[in-house]
């Protein structure tokens, strides 16, 4: 593929990623009496995060949000999936799309069906030229989670960093629970992604 072709697509990817994600800032400011919570998700500073290493071609930035996203979007997609064929969601997580709400949240919640697909493409175009890129993952899980515990309720539940979002409980203490499960989905995440992108990465 010529390089002019894969910048072409790079960049398509990070337009519509940011317009998702201004989309849900939007979302945002329509339902501003919610605080801070709807725009300290993970997915959509992930949406923003992402498209901004799509323009700037950083292989890291992109790997970074997908340590973070990529595992509980796949519990959400099989979520989605199920409910749409069946009637009935294996953990709950993606629910609240079928139910009776506004409209626009909920086609700015369909990004988690393309964004992991088209961000592992993007990376694959633009390659992953280092193998720390898990740093940045860690150190914006470890200030989402404190900012979300000070900005937001237990109610609104952001980043499910009061309780679990899915229908099962470990009997753990929950913080313990949270930062475990970012830890591996984390290191999992990210061994993948060398295996896969960093051939010829370093550090």
């Amino acid at each position: 593929m010529e390089e002019a072709t894969k910048r072409g697509i790079v960049y398509f990817i990070g337009v519509l990623l940011l317009v998702f994600g201004i989309g849900a800032i939007a979302n945002t400011i329509i339902y501003i009496d919610e605080g801070l919570a709807p725009i300290l998700w993970f997915s959509y500073i992930g949406l923003i995060v992402l498209a901004i290493g799509c323009f700037k071609r950083d292989g890291s930035l992109i790997a970074s949000q997908l340590c973070i996203l990529t595992i509980p979007y796949i519990i959400w997609n099989i979520d989605f999936f199920a409910y749409l064929f069946s009637g009935a969601s294996v953990w709950g997580t993606a629910d609240y799309i079928f139910a009776d709400g506004a409209l626009f949240g909920k086609i700015i919640s369909l990004q988690h069906i393309f964004n992991i697909p088209l961000s592992l493409l993007a990376l694959g175009l633009i390659g992953l030229k280092r193998r720390d890129f898990w740093k940045i993952s860690v150190v914006e899980i470890v200030i989402l989670f404190f900012v979300s515990r000070w900005a937001t309720t237990p109610e609104q539940n952001v980043n499910c960093v009061y309780h679990n979002c899915a229908s099962f409980d470990l009997g753990l203490p929950y913080v313990f629970e949270w930062f475990a499960a970012y830890a591996v989905m984390i290191g999992l995440t990210s061994w993948v992604l060398v295996k896969l992108f960093g051939a010829n990465s370093h550090k």
